[in-house]
């Protein structure tokens, strides 16, 4: 009998004899990408066992023993009836290949003959990161004589195929290969160890910034080695700047810097785009920009996105066509178009403060118009941050609502003077134009899903390697958990658990990010029906895993948070084709109920349980419904329609033009140097 049909059969024997499994897990995120090595502590035992239970670790075919048994007095004190709940804790310490992987945690009471699967998770599993050294140069970390940099580097996995040096914006030619006996005997385990050496070809040029190596293997693979160390080196050779080290464009051979002091701002390239983001490139909005830049860039426009920081980000954008700077660079910012002006357009995505900053000194380099786009209620955010009311927060003193407001947040006061400075704004559903003043140009555009969401079958492969019977529910949730979304999280969990407990098996399969605060408040509900995989890359992995859901949910309620915004996730839901339950709120308000969704006056857990309920009992309404969300995806939900309008809308209301001739996107640009 395979192991998977044993287990089920051994659950079904162990619900008849009403036997009850236990258990609680202290790693906080085991489902983390971990670096080969994945650590997992917790207990678990069956309640009324007279002998010890075991546990173990499944992984596909693989099987692991705990590293080691832990002693566990706070167990026993919860379950004083129970002799073996003391000595119930486990530690697994198991090694992995680079890859995703679904592991079970079983537990048996029969000195390990029969095994009962506990919990399903997927364990997705990073590569080792890339070890290595500058030799020490300058003083204090900083260079101020030219010199030749040296060290060594090498990744225990993937062969290293190009090395270069970074300083600041400069890319710095460097020799690897270079021959290291001393890192050979520190590493005898590492055959490349011997060649992972590498030097400068020439003195470092003049110019100043960060010091960093970057490293690419084989396998396409980026990786940076950041020695605390900078340059400020006022002589030596003359070296045209390059951007980071993601996809280059030809600089031009002109000045190397703009003084951020200069009198004349540069003027506009006319068909030139600036995004700004408040994120890096794994945030939601990120997939927005990306989308929007990459049709734009089609359409024969150039652009740029920055973020405040980690460009190197931009790998979870596979399909970016365009340069991502960070906010330190903006003041070379000419030398990453091809016509080597400024942006006439500058496209800030929110009104947070360090969006705002940002302006604040752009503005004073480039000639260029300020459209800024609005995607949630930005003061709901707040008050949801500072857990204060509209009026607690008007009566504050400037000063000190000043230092409360961080700076991934906005201004009450400073965000409405940023929007009247606008030359238009952007809003990710209408209700949002309310927050406008008057007489403000504006454009409304839905989000959409890129090509990879689409129709799939449900992935039954998938779901038996999990261990999720084909009869059980399966719900899936992509998103993070914050503090304004936290209360309908909660209920999400807590309708799942109802389904179960009234005799409807029913999973959970989520992504993102949580806090602790939600952590405590669900770590009791959906014991053993919750699969959390962390962190995930729209493009590739993610309509793979929600291809195993039967029904996707939005959990919510009409209000101040929910009104004003659109959640990215919805048009992913939609494309994939499966029903969706959704609240009366933002989509909720479009949609047709019993045709193109499933639609709840409030989507709290009694409520989304008994949608559930309904669907599934009912093959007919989830056909309809299943069918009904791709007609509505395909209808309403398009990147390039929402770029065309927004190219119209900057040509009506800012300096930007029609591009005279098609320019080329930073990656083709890198296939013609080469070519």
């Amino acid at each position: 009998m395979g192991s998977a049909l044993a287990s089920l059969v051994w659950a079904k024997i162990m619900k008849l004899v009403d036997l009850e499994i236990v258990h609680g897990l202290e790693t906080p995120y085991p489902l983390q990408p971990s670096q080969n090595y994945v650590r997992l502590e917790g207990w678990a035992f069956i309640l009324g066992q007279s002998k010890p239970c075991h546990v173990r670790l499944r992984v596909g075919s693989e099987i692991f023993e705990p590293s080691e048994s832990v002693l566990r007095p706070d167990v026993g004190s919860r379950f004083p009836q129970e002799p073996h709940a003391a000595s119930s804790g486990f530690v697994f310490v198991c090694y992995l290949p680079f890859g995703n992987h679904a592991g079970v945690l079983e537990v048996s009471g029969d000195s390990s003959k029969q095994w009962l699967p506990v919990k399903s998770m997927m364990i997705p599993v990073s590569s080792h990161p890339l070890m290595g050294q500058f030799e020490a140069a300058g003083v204090d970390g900083l260079i101020t004589e030219t010199v030749r940099l040296a060290g060594w580097c090498l990744h225990p996995e993937f062969a290293i195929d190009d090395v270069l040096v970074l300083m600041g914006n400069i890319a710095v030619p460097v020799d690897f290969g270079l021959e290291r006996p001393d890192v050979a005997e520190r590493f005898p385990d590492q055959p490349e160890a011997r060649f992972a050496g590498f030097m400068t070809r020439e003195n470092l040029p003049r110019g100043s910034g960060k010091v960093r190596l970057r490293v690419m293997t084989t396998c396409g693979r980026t990786y940076f080695l950041d020695p605390e160390l900078d340059a400020d080196l006022k002589q030596g050779a003359y070296a045209p700047p390059l951007p980071p080290p993601h996809m280059w464009k030809v600089p031009p051979a002109d000045s190397l810097e703009i003084s951020a002091a200069a009198s004349t701002p540069i003027a506009a390239g006319p068909a030139n785009i600036l995004f700004i983001l408040f994120g890096d490139f794994t945030s939601n909005s990120a997939y927005h920009v990306t989308a929007l830049a990459n049709a734009l860039i089609e359409h024969g426009y150039d652009c740029v996105v920055a973020v405040p920081d980690h460009a190197e980000t931009i790998e979870a954008q596979p399909t970016a066509r365009f340069l991502g700077i960070e906010f330190s660079q903006l003041s070379n910012l000419c030398h990453f178009y091809s016509d080597g002006g400024g942006p006439a357009v500058t496209h800030v995505w929110t009104p947070r403060e360090s969006v705002r900053h940002c302006w604040q000194d752009l503005k004073t380099l480039f000639a260029t118009d300020l459209v800024i786009h609005l995607e949630d209620n930005e003061q709901e955010l707040l008050r949801h941050h500072l857990t204060m009311t509209a009026g607690e927060l008007a009566k504050l003193p400037p000063k000190e609502l000043d230092a409360r407001v961080p700076p991934y947040l906005s201004h009450p006061h400073r965000s409405r003077e940023f929007l009247a400075e606008a030359k238009g704004v952007t809003t990710i559903i209408e209700t949002l134009v309310s927050e406008l003043p008057e007489g403000t140009p504006r454009l409304t555009f839905w989000p959409a899903a890129t090509d990879d969401f689409k129709p799939l079958d449900r992935n039954e492969s998938l779901r038996d390697k999990l261990g999720i019977p084909a009869k059980d529910t399966v719900i899936f949730y992509h998103g993070n958990v914050h503090g304004a979304n936290t209360a309908e999280m909660v209920e999400l969990y807590r309708a799942i658990d109802q389904l179960n407990i009234s005799g409807s098996p029913t999973w959970l399969i989520r992504t993102g990010r949580e806090t602790e605060e939600f952590r405590q408040l669900t770590k009791d509900l959906i014991v053993g029906h919750l699969i959390n995989v962390g962190f995930v890359k729209r493009a590739k992995d993610l309509p793979i895993l929600m291809s195993m859901a039967d029904v996707f949910v939005q959990p919510g309620s009409p209000g101040a948070f929910n009104d004003f915004r659109f959640p990215s996730k919805l048009p992913e839901f939609f494309s994939i084709g499966r029903p969706v339950i959704l609240p009366a709120s933002n989509l909720g308000k479009q949609v047709e109920h019993g045709r193109d969704a499933f639609v709840l006056d409030e989507a709290n857990a009694d409520a989304i349980a008994e949608a559930v309920k309904s669907i599934r009992e009912d093959p007919a309404l989830s056909k309809r419904l299943a069918e009904g969300s791709q007609r509505f995806a395909a209808a309403h939900f398009s990147w390039q329609i929402s770029a065309e309008k927004l190219a119209g809308f900057y040509q009506r209301h800012t300096r930007l033009t029609s591009p005279s001739a098609r320019r080329r996107g930073a990656m083709e640009i890198v296939n013609a140097m080469y070519e």
